[in-house]
């Protein structure tokens, strides 16, 4: 199944809350930090397994994009490459 843009909300959504989902045997996590160096940025942890984040022991991938449209673009030709 394809991700869309709108399966992953607004960026207004991102700003008080992280998403969680699961594409076929991957879970993920979408959230905004923030750095002084480069503001606001999202980030993408990838892991497999059925277990959720907060409790799963599988390894991690991680990356970075910049907080607006297109590091959602980003992340969604991430997601879809799953």
């Amino acid at each position: 199944m394809k991700i869309t843009r709108q399966m992953l909300f607004p960026l207004a959504f991102y700003k008080k809350s992280k998403f969680n989902g699961s594409k076929g045997k991957y879970n993920y996590r979408i959230e905004k930090f923030d750095t002084e160096a480069e503001g606001s940025r999202f980030k993408l942890t990838i892991w497999e397994g059925p277990e959720c984040y907060d409790v799963s022991k599988a390894e991690k991938k991680e990356s970075v994009y910049p907080f607006n449209d297109e590091g959602m673009e980003e992340i969604l030709g991430v997601l879809n490459q799953l």
